[in-house]
């Protein structure tokens, strides 16, 4: 009955963990529930996330909120609470001056700073510690954090919106061709809430010239970082991505022989810079971007979740560096027909499970639309 309890209550502390993806960079989202003993049985004192920007931690807000009935109470936590003094102090020590008798944990933390230390803290404080409840769902959960820390990059994502024949719209001179519905559109937009971070390659910038912003009614700000890969520096300083307007302001990836002429160009809008080594493409003479150095450079900067929105050949730059770890497909109801782009540069969507090793997780019926999201196995 024990462990029954300990997974419903596992399953809050996740709910409000994920309410917190895309908002708690460079630190993970943490959920944090605490369940004190009442005459009238087990109760939710406390729930709570980790702050924006990753401070304050979770589980120093939910002993906060539950007061004196945090004494003798029970603390579920999806990750491993920390054991060292960083923006925070350590999360152990708020444990134990709050007399929590019992911490149930889903995660241990990869983190080299922490990794296992805060849980021998507790068990030398005397608190009961049981770890592994709901760990898989979990672990998925806290896949960013846990790829920052052990392959330098972030839990990335592959987006794309094709017609019901698996194709690409061609670009337009006028404006994007859209092959999927306004609501298939929305659930895209959810996908932004809940990333650090966006990235498009040069062409699409310049052809679709989008915001890069979530526009889903009370989620604006969650507009994760738009990241945008210009090798030359040779787009437009007028596109919207560049409108002083949208607060956070974007990174532009290039290498790092342009004149300064080009960058002062991006410095007057406030972009950052990012320079990154060329590679030479395979099978071609044609230059192009290191992606997994853009990924590394990207996870030192904080990012956990990176969604990539570029077209046909940057997701198939990333696809084919072994970089992805999740493919979302919105697929329209309608054909195309005519010069239109297979998704992945020269591959169709069959590539996915083919060759590359990626399996059908879920789909999602949105209204005559559906989203097909595919994991890496």
């Amino acid at each position: 009955m024990q462990l029954e309890h300990d997974e419903t209550y596992m399953r809050v502390a996740l709910h409000m963990a994920r309410r917190g993806l895309g908002t708690t960079s460079p630190n993970p989202a943490v959920g944090a529930v605490i369940v004190s003993d009442t005459p009238g049985g087990k109760q939710i004192s406390a729930r709570a996330v980790t702050g924006v920007g990753g401070t304050p931690h979770g589980e120093p807000q939910a002993i906060s909120q539950a007061g004196e009935q945090a004494k003798g109470a029970t603390l579920y936590v999806t990750l491993e609470p920390c054991n060292h003094q960083g923006r925070t102090p350590p999360c152990t020590e708020a444990i134990i001056k709050a007399g929590l008798k019992r911490v149930v944990v889903a995660s241990t933390d990869l983190d080299e700073r922490v990794k296992g230390t805060g849980l021998e803290r507790l068990r030398e404080a005397g608190i009961e510690v049981l770890t592994g409840i709901c760990k898989q769902e979990a672990d998925t959960l806290n896949k960013g954090h846990f790829l920052r820390q052990t392959e330098d990059r972030p839990y990335t994502i592959v987006k794309m919106a094709v017609s019901k024949n698996g194709l690409v719209a061609a670009a337009s001179e006028n404006s994007p061709t859209w092959v999927t519905s306004p609501l298939a559109r929305k659930r895209g937009h959810l996908l932004r809430a809940e990333v650090d971070a966006i990235l498009v390659g040069r062409k699409t910038a310049e052809q679709d010239n989008p915001t890069l912003t979530c526009r889903l009614n009370g989620l604006e700000h969650r507009s994760p970082r738009p990241v945008i890969i210009d090798r030359n520096l040779a787009l437009s300083a007028d596109l919207k991505i560049f409108n002083p307007n949208i607060v956070t302001r974007p990174w532009v990836i290039t290498n790092s022989d342009q004149s300064k002429q080009k960058i002062s160009k991006y410095q007057e809008r406030d972009c950052e810079l990012i320079h990154v080594n060329k590679r030479q493409a395979e099978n071609s003479e044609q230059e192009s971007l290191d992606v997994k150095e853009i990924t590394n450079i990207l996870a030192q900067k904080g990012i956990t979740r990176l969604l990539v929105e570029g077209g046909p050949t940057t997701a198939q730059n990333f696809l084919k560096a072994n970089l992805v770890d999740q493919v979302n497909i919105f697929k329209g109801a309608n054909p195309l027909s005519g010069q239109n782009l297979l998704p992945f540069g020269s591959h169709s969507l069959s590539w996915l499970e083919d060759e590359l090793g990626f399996e059908l997780d879920h789909s999602q019926k949105l209204g005559d639309n559906q989203m097909d999201q595919f994991l890496k196995i």
